[in-house]
């Protein structure tokens, strides 16, 4: 098998149950996974939700696979037939695909907020009701934005994300990688206080957002690279690439 990865230490921030076909693919190309997930997702129990009625809503935009997954697992009704489910991304319409869910809306590549911004479906929202489902303290750019085009916002918050803890061993077996694959601002911000040690700074860093780029350039980063997706196969291919281009 051909393995263009062979001897590569790659740390995987993202949490284990998202990452595993990630880290096969990985491995299965010769890479040396190390897995680090820097945030710790935690549902909010769904009687601590925002009281909000779902069934009024036009459309209902999932943030994350996070996002779904919580929604889901506190949510015990059925979305009415006219609601527009919309996803921001290609891993967050998979998710909301394998709980059942429609995907009346997807944003393209590279997927986010920005992303979805940009669809025509998204433009003219005059008189809608749109809910948010995302977890506490997200962004407010696709909020903001959606309520300058006419729409009316409601945010369901439900789950949280906390910091893990490592002991030294895992710390120092994360600054053995040679990549480091980030996939929010939260996560870059939280690896940088987990880890605690400018090293980590010297590795090579692929994001998957010029946003996450920007903001891991003013954190110290020296090398950063932007994958085409944040897909699994994008990500996997852009390490590939770069490896190849530099020999």
């Amino acid at each position: 098998m051909d393995q263009p990865l062979n001897g590569i230490g790659v740390l995987v921030t993202r949490p284990e149950a998202q990452a595993k076909s990630l880290s096969a693919g990985l491995s299965d190309l010769g890479a040396h996974v190390v897995s680090l997930p820097v945030i710790e997702v935690l549902p909010i129990a769904s009687e601590s939700w925002a009281d909000v009625d779902i069934s009024t809503q036009d459309i209902v935009i999932f943030v994350s696979r996070n996002a779904v997954t919580s929604f889901m697992a506190g949510f015990d009704g059925a979305m009415v037939a006219d609601t527009q489910c919309v996803a921001v991304g290609a891993a967050t319409a998979q998710c909301m695909f394998e709980h059942g869910l429609s995907v009346d809306i997807q944003a393209p590549p590279p997927a986010g907020s920005e992303s979805l911004l940009a669809m025509p479906e998204m433009q003219d929202l005059a008189g809608k009701q749109v809910l948010i489902v995302r977890g506490e303290t997200g962004r407010e750019l696709l909020a903001e934005t959606l309520i300058a085009r006419g729409a009316t916002i409601h945010y369901l918050e439900v789950y949280r994300r906390c910091l893990p803890t490592y002991d030294t061993d895992r710390i120092d077996a994360a600054l053995r990688a040679d990549w480091v694959l980030v996939t929010s601002v939260a996560g870059l911000e939280n690896l940088c206080q987990i880890v605690n040690n400018d090293v980590i700074k010297l590795k090579t860093l692929l994001v998957v957002s010029t946003r996450i780029e920007q903001v891991a350039k003013e954190l110290g980063f020296q090398h950063v690279v932007v994958s085409d997706d944040v897909n699994d196969g994008a990500v996997i291919n852009r390490i590939v690439e770069i490896g190849q281009n530099n020999g």
